[in-house]
C-alpha cells in the first residue's frame, strides 16, 4: 500500500507533523466495555475469527475535548460496533500517566494499544520494547531509526511491533488559509497553537504559506498557549489577537482552543476550527481543517483484527494517498462561492502535487 512509508525524522517534518470512554491505571474510571470475545467477519474470504482487544490511551485534555482525543475514540467505538472489538480507554490526565496507562493497556491483554497524541511517543517505544506480543500504533508519532533516534530532540525508536499513523496537517493547513485570506475584511488573522511541537506547527505552516500565496498583504499573527487543556489561556490570547485587529482565529490548540472559538464569537470575529468539524463550539466557525482521526483509528484496528497489522513502519495519511478525504469540514453559509470554488481547485493541486506546502514554519 502506498500509504506505508519509512521516513527519516527530516523527512517526516519536512512532508508531515501537528492533539477516551473508559479509563484505568493512572487515568480514570472504567467506561464502555466492548464484546469480547465475539467473532468477526474478516472481511476477506468471508472467514471468522476471534475479535481482538484494543486498548487506547488518549492524551490531555479530556475526553470530551471535541476534537483529538474525542475523534480518536470514535474510531474504536465504530470499530467495537463493526468488527466487534473489546475496546477499552484509558484517559491521560497528565504527561506523568503516559507510560503507565499504555503499561496497563498491554497488561490488561490488548493485542493492540492505540495511543493518541505527539507527546506520547517515546513512551510508546519504551512500553512497546517491554511488551513485545502487543502492537502499537500512535496517532501523530513518527518512528526513526537508531542512530538518530531514542532521546528529545529525536524522534522515538522504531520497534517491529510499532506503526506511526502520520497526518501532513499542512495540506488542510492551507485550504484554511485560502479561507482566511479571502474572507478577512480587516487584513489580519491569526493563528493560536498550543505547544510548539511539529503535529502544531505543520498546521499553522500550511496556513500561512496560503495566507501568502493567496493574498500577501493579509498580516498574520500567531501565538501559543503551551497548553492543550485550559481554555481560558487561549481565549486570552485570541482576545489579544482580536485587539490587533485579527478577524479571524485559526484554532490549534486542542481543548483549550475551544476558547479561542468562544474569544472569535464574544467579539463579532469568524473561527477555524481543527482536527474535526466544530461548528457546534460557536455560531462563528466558518469551517474547520480536518484531520482523518476517526477513519485512521478505525483502519488500524482493522489491519490488526484481520493480521494485516505490520509494525516497524510508519502510515501515512496524505491527501495523495486518500484523495477523497474530506480536507474541510462543510462551510457556513457564510462563506460565498468564490471562496469555496477556491479551496476546491486548491485541493485538486494538491493532489496533484501542484501545491506541496511546507511542514515548518518560515519554509
Amino acid at each position: 500500500m502506498n500509504g506505508l512509508r519509512k521516513l527519516p525524522w527530516l523527512a517526516l517534518l519536512l512532508a508531515s507533523l501537528a492533539l477516551a470512554v473508559g479509563t484505568a491505571a493512572c487515568g480514570g474510571d472504567d467506561g464502555d466495555e466492548g464484546n469480547g470475545g465475539a467473532a468477526a467477519e474478516t472481511g476477506e474470504g468471508g472467514g471468522e475469527q476471534e475479535a481482538i482487544k484494543v486498548g487506547l490511551v488518549s492524551d490531555t485534555g479530556g475526553l470530551d475535548d471535541r476534537g483529538f482525543n474525542e475523534f480518536s475514540i470514535n474510531g474504536l467505538e465504530r470499530a467495537e460496533e463493526e468488527l466487534s472489538v473489546d475496546g477499552r480507554v484509558y484517559e491521560s490526565r497528565s504527561a506523568d500517566d503516559y507510560l503507565p496507562n499504555l503499561t496497563a493497556a498491554a497488561e490488561d491483554g490488548s493485542n493492540l494499544v492505540v495511543a493518541v497524541g505527539f507527546l506520547l511517543g517515546h513512551s510508546v517505544s519504551e512500553a512497546a520494547a517491554e511488551y513485545t506480543e502487543v502492537n502499537f500504533a500512535g496517532v501523530d508519532n513518527f518512528y526513526g531509526e537508531e542512530p538518530d533516534c531514542g532521546e528529545d530532540p529525536d524522534p522515538p525508536c522504531v520497534r517491529p511491533n510499532t506503526l506511526g499513523l502520520i497526518y501532513p496537517s499542512e495540506e488542510p493547513g492551507y485550504l484554511a488559509g485560502i479561507v482566511a485570506a479571502m474572507m478577512t475584511k480587516t487584513g489580519t488573522v491569526s493563528t493560536v497553537g498550543g505547544e510548539k511541537i511539529p503535529p502544531v506547527d505543520n498546521w499553522i505552516a500550511g496556513f500561512q504559506q496560503a495566507i501568502k500565496d493567496t493574498k500577501p498583504s493579509v498580516k498574520m499573527l500567531n501565538q501559543y498557549s503551551q497548553d492543550f487543556v485550559d481554555p481560558a489561556k487561549c481565549k486570552e490570547i485570541a482576545l489579544d489577537q482580536i485587539r490587533q485587529g485579527s478577524d479571524i482565529v485559526f484554532q490549534v490548540a486542542g481543548k483549550c482552543g475551544l476558547g479561542a472559538i468562544d474569544a472569535a464569537c464574544e467579539e463579532g470575529k469568524m473561527a477555524i476550527g481543527v482536527d474535526a468539524d466544530q461548528s457546534a463550539a460557536g455560531d462563528c466557525v466558518i469551517t474547520s481543517a480536518l484531520k482523518p482521526l476517526e477513519t485512521s483509528v478505525f483502519d488500524v484496528i482493522q489491519r490488526a483484527q484481520e493480521g494485516r497489522f505490520e509494525g516497524g513502519q510508519n502510515l501515512v495519511f496524505s491527501v495523495q494517498d486518500y484523495p477523497e478525504a474530506d480536507l474541510l469540514a462543510p462551510f457556513a453559509d457564510a462563506v460565498p462561492q468564490n471562496v469555496r470554488d477556491a479551496v476546491a481547485a486548491a485541493q485538486e493541486k494538491l493532489i496533484s502535487g501542484e501545491i506541496d506546502p511546507p511542514a515548518e514554519l518560515g519554509k
